[in-house]
């Protein structure tokens, strides 16, 4: 990319990797980095470019996304005008502000934030990658602790396709899907998850769900972003038997600093990530074919 600056070479990235600003966004809102279509049109355009420390650390995330070398980005970015807080310290107001819609939801469903009554400490996610290469659906089973007597709900926020169409959450056990909301202007779909019963403060609780997605995905790699520490985090990838990739590592990312290992599936087809107490980062698997 030459002596391109941020806004060139973004620019040049993202046409290189032949994909929208619309799945960039998509892709960084369900890994934790909610950054506005608007924000990365700005970036791009070179009318601004990330300020906000929440900002920044979403660039590690887009250059992964983008298929760039680590800091192809980053570098091009002279120091930062106004240094905001890491992911863990990062405020609803700032999460909000990165990406319009959230907050809304949350209202619409009767929330004031995302952890109003419940928090995750254990989540297990897994996926089979099918014959052709591709994701139909994801499986979720996670443990829910109580932050107050009566708990029982805690809100689902992901963002419709380029053609409005959302996920399908399915639930399996220990949970319902009560109301939904939809802000297509945003893209953002919220929904409540309700568990079977009301918990006592500091209880905890299971439950499982399948997410159907609108359209087979041929991503490669299955990641959780933790926004708090988890107790135990499980990311675990199976391949069909006739088509296993050449190539698959476990990563972890942790503040500005990714970790990865080679792993060695020893004639099986899959492979897995499990870290406890991990967080706030993410985990997760790839692969290459």
């Amino acid at each position: 990319m030459g002596d391109l600056g941020f806004a060139g070479a973004f620019a040049e990235a993202v046409s290189r990797r032949a994909v929208s600003l619309a799945w960039l966004h998509q892709r960084l809102v369900e890994r934790g980095h909610p950054v506005s279509p608007a924000a990365l049109s700005y970036w791009r355009s070179g009318r601004s470019q990330p300020e906000r420390g929440t900002s920044r650390d979403a660039l590690v995330e887009i250059e992964r996304l983008l298929r760039v070398a680590p800091g192809t980005l980053v570098s091009r970015l002279g120091p930062s005008r106004r240094p905001g807080p890491r992911p863990a310290e990062r405020t609803l107001r700032e999460l909000f502000a990165e990406h319009p819609g959230i907050e809304q939801a949350l209202e619409d469903l009767g929330f004031e934030g995302l952890y109003d009554e419940l928090v995750e400490q254990v989540r297990h996610l897994s996926v089979d990658v099918g014959a052709d290469g591709r994701v139909r659906e994801y499986r979720v089973r996670a443990v829910m602790q109580a932050r107050r007597d009566g708990a029982r709900r805690t809100p689902l926020i992901l963002t419709t396709d380029g053609r409005g169409r959302v996920p399908r959450f399915v639930p399996v056990a220990g949970c319902t899907i009560g109301r939904v909301t939809t802000d297509h202007a945003t893209r953002v779909y919220a929904t409540e998850l309700v568990l079977d019963r009301p918990l006592a403060k500091g209880e905890l609780h299971p439950y499982e769900l399948t997410i159907e997605l609108a359209d087979a995905a041929d991503e490669t790699w299955l990641d959780h972003y933790a926004a708090r520490r988890l107790n135990e985090l499980l990311v675990w990838v199976r391949f069909d038997p006739g088509h296993v990739p050449g190539h698959v590592e476990r990563y972890a990312i942790l503040g500005d600093e990714e970790e990865t290992e080679k792993l060695d599936l020893g004639g099986g087809s899959s492979a897995h990530a499990l870290a406890r107490g991990f967080g706030p980062g993410i985990l997760g698997i790839r692969w290459e074919w």
